[in-house]
């Protein structure tokens, strides 16, 4: 793939189009955190035949008030390829791009991974990055038009922001082909590891479903428990009480990490730290068990060990945060969060250690 331009247009959108030997063009939306003169999932589709149109909001706006340009540019892209097959492809925020941008033009297929159509919700990454729910530039997903194209849109049902956006998807969008994942919100990184992405934007003419049941990743849930779920996530997030046992009650609740966690860090913040603890075990029991969970992104799966430590060192178990750090340092790449907190423990058991025994 030859890198035929890279242009940047006024107020934070970048592009770059890359020729292919086929007929098919991506449309390729980066997701956050991609620097100026980057383009996310450049490299994955630098291995395929696809001439490609990579965006990127370089501001980690949503692509908000970039629609003109953005079809300016995917017009002259197609002019200049004589592309025949469209393709609308990215994950996250670059899921939002995708999906509404796919859904506008009417005039190719979707790919998008975890996108919001919630945005702005609490304990969404776009109201992380400023974007408010009430934000006049959204997507107006109520009045979508019905996709002329498939729209495949992936979403891990362990996440409850994912959760939730699912069941907004299934309700506005219900001609689109909605895939539940036993994943997180990182699907496409997790998708990828297990080379099913590659077989799926290799030709875009393979079935994602089929793709995904032979690796077990299709989840058996229903929507009416996950909007639940992100629900409750959403008012654990916006600092709203919400009990355990409301995510007890929760249908499917037993086997999904990602519900035990919202229960921990419910009963986290009623004070109940060592109920939290015991949940947290309890989640990381069943990822280790689970052939598909322990194939998730490290990253994902270290949160649990990392906040169980936080947790266990706020009670004053530092020799049980310690032990458990040390095989978190030991199964996972070292961050700054795992360096930070051996320096906490460091001290605590320092100063620990400083105070005389009473009597």
């Amino acid at each position: 793939m030859t890198a035929l331009s890279d242009t940047t247009l006024p107020n934070r959108l970048q592009h770059r189009l890359a020729e292919g030997s086929g007929d098919t063009i991506a449309i390729v939306f980066s997701q956050v955190r991609v620097p100026a003169g980057k383009f996310g999932l450049e490299r994955l589709f630098a291995r395929t035949r696809h001439a490609c149109l990579f965006l990127n909001d370089i501001e980690n706006g949503w692509y908000l008030g970039l629609e003109r340009g953005i079809h300016t540019t995917i017009d002259s892209a197609l002019a200049r390829t004589g592309a025949r097959k469209v393709v609308y492809y990215g994950s996250s925020m670059g899921g939002y791009g995708a999906l509404m941008t796919g859904l506008s033009r009417q005039d190719g297929d979707i790919h998008a991974f975890g996108p919001e159509l919630r945005t702005g919700c609490p304990g969404s990454q776009s109201r992380d990055y400023g974007i408010p729910a009430n934000d006049p530039r959204l997507f107006d997903w109520q009045k979508a038009p019905r996709p002329a194209f498939p729209a495949h849109l992936y979403f891990g049902v362990y996440d409850p922001v994912d959760a939730v956006n699912a069941a907004k998807a299934a309700r506005v969008l219900p001609d689109a082909r909605i895939h539940l994942l036993r994943s997180c919100h990182a699907s496409h990184d997790h998708l990828y590891s297990l080379n099913l992405i590659r077989r799926i934007i290799t030709t875009f003419q393979r079935d994602p479903e089929t793709e995904l049941a032979s690796k077990g990743l299709l989840a058996a849930v229903e929507i009416e428990d996950l909007e639940a779920f992100g629900l409750l996530g959403e008012r654990l997030a916006a600092g709203e009480p919400v009990r355990p046992e409301e995510v007890f009650a929760l249908t499917g609740f037993a086997q999904n990490p990602g519900m035990i966690r919202l229960a921990a860090e419910a009963a986290a913040s009623s004070g109940d730290m060592f109920g939290a603890i015991a949940l947290l075990g309890q989640a990381e029991d069943l990822i280790a068990a689970d052939p598909v969970v322990r194939t998730m992104p490290k990253r994902w799966r270290k949160e649990f060990p990392l906040r169980r430590v936080e947790w266990l060192m706020g009670t004053g178990a530092l020799t049980d945060a310690r032990e458990l750090l040390t095989r978190t340092f030991e199964t996972f790449p070292t961050d700054d969060r795992m360096i930070e907190l051996a320096q906490d423990l460091d001290r605590l058991q320092a100063e620990n250690a400083s105070v005389p025994p009473a009597g």
